[in-house]
């Protein structure tokens, strides 16, 4: 057996990993060494919360998106994007110190994520995390910034031409033209599905693969894509925010966690996504509107389920509807043209 001499440099970190957090701190309790201790002080304790978001449903009907419902349906998103609850920011940065996520190397799409809060280990299963957040397990295992897989007949171009984008504003594209409907998903996936912390206003080359599968019901693996997404925040710099705040509650209360002593906040109007936050978008259509009396929340709720009782096309649907119009429409010109040249040779008989 060979043996390795021991640096001074790694002596030092063994050191520091058995040393104890200052216990005068108030933060200590939550720490069994210096090192996570050191690690939360300098990378987490000065983050904010990324606002959380929720979709109020009464949206959808008052503004008749049945197909931004029928896509969140599809997708397994719905009840994810109406996640609702107190938040517990501190709480989240310490969690997110400790944070580790170990997936399976035969199948990736199960993993399990741990963390730390003072002496108590807590571990939370990919099937944990689907009942919290109403995820689904299946569908193609894909993280922001992936490249779009091949069956996704994914194209740049085509793509920014369906959601009505400049391709040539490179890779931040003004959501502005966009539709209100799609303007919507793609705030519900910046806010609320990907929990980012800037560019809310703009569509990126990462983005758009994304709103292409949603739209073109391409099942993603959600519980994945978010795990993925919680990693890349842990390890992003401080700009980053505090991710998914909402998602945490729910994880405290399942391993009833006491939150009584923990510095609390609760979501307000504003972090609701509803006509409002269509209005701050400055959309022209919604402008026009803006002086028709909407219908109340409590009541627009009560009749959301026979609103959505029929099936909605999907944007593929649309699109061979709109070829078999074209072809017709051909085939009509043709006829016409046909017609036209029997009449011009009848009357030259005549």
């Amino acid at each position: 057996m060979v043996r390795t001499k021991k640096t001074a440099k790694r002596a030092r970190e063994e050191d520091i990993a058995m040393e104890q957090p200052p216990q005068e701190n108030p933060m200590a309790k939550y720490f069994t060494n210096l090192v996570d201790f050191n690690n939360y002080q300098l990378k987490f304790a000065q983050r904010k919360e990324i606002t959380p978001r929720y979709l109020d449903m009464a949206l959808l009907q008052t503004q008749n998106f049945h197909n931004l419902h029928r896509i969140l349906t599809k997708q397994h998103l719905l009840d994810f994007v109406k996640l609702k609850d107190r938040i517990y920011p501190t709480l989240v940065a310490i969690s997110y110190t400790t944070l580790s996520i170990a997936y399976d190397e035969e199948k990736p799409s199960s993993f399990t994520m741990t963390f730390h809060l003072g002496t108590t280990k807590y571990e939370l299963s990919v099937g944990n995390l689907c009942t919290l957040g109403q995820l689904n397990f299946s569908g193609t295992l894909f993280k922001h910034g992936d490249n779009p897989p091949p069956e996704w007949k994914f194209d740049r171009l085509q793509a920014c031409q369906f959601f009505n984008l400049n391709p040539n504003c490179g890779n931040k594209m003004p959501t502005k033209p966009m539709s209100d409907e799609y303007h919507t998903l793609h705030y519900l996936l910046v806010w609320v599905i990907l929990a980012r912390n800037n560019n809310h206003g703009v569509v990126t080359d990462d983005d758009l693969p994304i709103l292409w599968a949603l739209v073109n019901d391409l099942e993603i693996n959600w519980s994945y894509f978010i795990s993925q997404h919680m990693k890349k925040l842990q390890e992003g710099p401080i700009t980053s925010g505090l991710g998914y705040v909402i998602l945490w509650t729910k994880i405290f209360k399942l391993f009833n966690i006491d939150l009584s002593n923990t510095m609390e906040k609760t979501l307000k109007d504003t972090n609701r996504i509803n006509i409002g936050t269509l209005h701050k978008m400055r959309r022209g259509n919604i402008e026009a509107q803006g002086n028709q009396p909407q219908p109340q929340v409590q009541e627009a709720q009560e009749h959301i389920g026979s609103f959505y009782d029929a099936p909605q096309p999907s944007m593929l649907d649309l699109m061979q509807v709109l070829q078999r119009i074209e072809q017709n429409q051909a085939n009509m010109d043709h006829r016409l043209q046909r017609i036209e040249r029997h009449l011009n040779i009848n009357e030259e008989e005549d």
